[in-house]
């Protein structure tokens, strides 16, 4: 009995304390899910005339930069009296090169010169010379051809001889060969004076070809400014066209920058632009000067070139930030930068959610030390609300909540 009656009682006492533990547990309520909303802050649309900035990095560079090199000629340097960074002034000597072959040549120059020229001297002289010989010779052959007549009667009347009548012939010849050589010299005069006076010439050139191989032995700054770099010192051995130094004009500096594409026409069809750079505390105004003729490869966009109004002390290479004031603008909003996702996207509230839409960028505008990046859209409306929390995770249809106010730009 026992064996029967103590498994059932066993199983009773399970099924009880089964349904006793149902009946007293306690009951799950249920959780409700609710959608998350996000608070943000917001700002009133309000359209603007403005004049939007643009930020532009530049390099300051020279229109008159010069890299001075060795002259025709192979020499030795004597001496360098200029420092990287001097300021020279037009036609100083900067470096001097050995000169003793120059002065050489210049002497054997100055030497031909005087030659050539005492021999026209003397071709002159023998001109007139024989203008004035062959006169005479002239008179000389008349008298030879008289006593040659005489001659001729007295041999017919045979009171002279057949050998004294030849001589006089012989003789009558040869003063007629001299007048006919007295009259080529005559003749060929102005042809070899006019081969000395080329001779003349040549050498003269020759002369004025070593006067500047003389002065080029002293390397003079082309233009005042800026020496930038020192190739060289005393004792270098240089050959024609080696470089020597560099310097460039610091009173013709402008700052070349590239103009991003978005911005090229609004700038290429304007005039008058300018731009103010921030240098030591100090503001530096530019005006732009021309652009580029070309767009590098790979660019994104074209170079713009900036004059500066004012003396500065830049030096070439420098980086400038430079802040371009673009052309007054219509129907322009005026937004934080948190307001921008990425490029051109931007969320307004509608209905207590976001709602993404496309922009245009203007450009910014800085006031009182605030940047605000400056947007143009026609879907954006006179008083609507747009969101300027940055989001992490913004989108479409996110629930939204203003934490305050909208802000009210002025």
């Amino acid at each position: 009995m026992k064996k029967i009656i103590l498994p059932i009682l066993i199983l009773a006492i399970g099924f009880f304390g089964f349904r006793y533990m149902l009946k007293t547990k306690s009951k799950t309520v249920a959780i409700e899910i609710t959608e998350p909303t996000w608070i943000v802050a917001t700002t009133t649309v309000i359209l603007k005339t403005l004049s939007p900035t643009v930020t532009l990095y530049g390099r300051v560079e020279s229109p008159k930069t010069a890299t001075l090199r060795t002259p025709n000629l192979n020499s030795q340097v004597l001496q360098v009296k200029v420092l990287e960074g001097e300021k020279v002034n037009k036609n100083d000597i900067l470096i001097q090169l050995e000169d003793r072959d120059s002065i050489l040549r210049l002497k054997q120059r100055d030497a031909d010169i005087k030659d050539i020229s005492a021999q026209i001297t003397l071709e002159k002289q023998r001109h007139a010379n024989n203008l004035t010989i062959i006169i005479h010779e002239e008179s000389l052959l008349k008298l030879a051809k008289k006593s040659l007549e005489r001659l001729r009667k007295l041999t017919r009347q045979r009171a002279s001889s057949q050998s004294a009548l030849d001589e006089s012939k012989q003789s009558v010849e040869r003063q007629m060969l001299t007048i006919i050589q007295r009259r080529l010299e005559i003749k060929n005069h102005q042809a070899r004076l006019n081969q000395l006076q080329a001779k003349q010439i040549k050498a003269e050139a020759l002369q004025d070809i070593a006067k500047l191989e003389l002065f080029r032995t002293k390397i003079t700054a082309p233009f005042t400014g800026i020496v930038a770099k020192v190739n060289v010192a005393i004792g270098d051995r240089v050959r024609s066209g080696d470089m020597l130094l560099s310097m460039y004009d610091n009173s013709a500096l402008e700052v070349r920058t590239q103009i991003p594409t978005r911005y090229q026409d609004i700038v290429m069809n304007s005039t008058n632009l300018s731009a103010i750079a921030k240098l030591n505390y100090k503001h530096l105004t530019l005006t732009l000067d021309r652009i580029a003729g070309q767009i590098n490869q790979n660019s994104g966009g074209i170079d713009g070139l900036f004059k500066l109004s004012q003396t500065t002390n830049l030096r070439l290479g420098q980086f400038l930030t430079l802040l371009l004031t673009l052309p007054k603008q219509t129907n322009i909003i005026d937004l934080p930068y948190e307001a921008v996702y990425g490029l051109n996207r931007i969320y307004k509230l509608v209905g207590g959610r976001m709602q993404g839409l496309k922009i245009e960028r203007v450009g910014e505008q800085v006031t009182n030390g605030i940047t605000k990046i400056l947007v143009r859209s026609p879907k954006l409306q006179y008083g609507e609300q747009v969101i300027i929390t940055q989001l992490p995770n913004a989108m479409d249809g996110l629930k939204v909540r203003v934490a305050k106010p909208a802000q009210n730009e002025s």
